[in-house]
């Protein structure tokens, strides 16, 4: 077991007919936009009827909420699968970023900025994205650490400004690709990922302060 996952609590997924319903539900909110969709919409995208629908989810919100904690899920065990023995952490990092920010479909970034902007104004929403956001920051930071211990990146690195940095680029990253279709995924990750670590570099501790914990 790595460093990594040693720091990461177990995770349990979710049942084939929940994942049947998520994904329908993430069809139709892309297509449809949240607000607009209706629970007969996401039964009909599931090939199910509607009693049978809330059988497993009581209202949108708890399928938003469903789609919420799948996500976080996977994340979390995205993150526990990092290990130095299978090479640079920041090369695997690199590579866990590309599957979620280029390889996911558009309709996931769409999708997250509807639940952003709902999260404004709904205590619910706002805690389902602190809940994916902690679960993001614990494997990054996890991650960092380890990559400073091993000399990846400078012991003296200003690991709270990196880790701010590095944040605000992938949140504008997915707002970008769900904006424009026109987005080129790839290329903007090429950019993102030479960035943060030209930031590795830069981003180091005023001299006799001291090494970060």
């Amino acid at each position: 077991m790595s460093q990594i996952a040693d720091q990461l609590p177990a995770e349990r997924g979710p049942s084939e007919r929940h994942i049947r319903i998520l994904d329908a539900a993430e069809r139709v909110f892309a297509r449809s936009g949240f607000h607009a969709a209706t629970m007969n919409d996401v039964a009909l995208e599931a090939g199910m009827s509607p009693g049978n629908l809330y059988r497993y989810f009581p209202s949108k919100d708890a399928i938003v909420a469903g789609i919420a904690e799948r996500d976080r899920s996977e994340i979390a065990a995205d993150f526990a699968g990092l290990d130095p023995d299978k090479g640079g952490l920041l090369d695997q990092l690199e590579e866990l970023g590309r599957f979620h920010l280029v390889h996911k479909p558009r309709e996931k970034a769409i999708i997250a900025l509807q639940i952003w902007a709902e999260a404004a104004r709904n205590p619910q929403m706002a805690q389902m994205c602190a809940s994916i956001d902690g679960t993001v920051e614990q494997g990054v930071t996890a991650a960092v650490a380890v990559a400073r211990e091993n000399g990846e990146l400078p012991v003296n690195l200003d690991q709270a400004r990196f880790l701010q940095a590095i944040f605000m680029m992938a949140d504008g990253f997915f707002c970008r690709r769900a904006v424009d279709p026109e987005f080129d995924g790839a290329a903007g990750a090429e950019t993102l990922f030479a960035a943060m670590r030209g930031l590795a570099q830069v981003l180091l501790l005023p001299p006799g302060q001291g090494e970060q914990p």
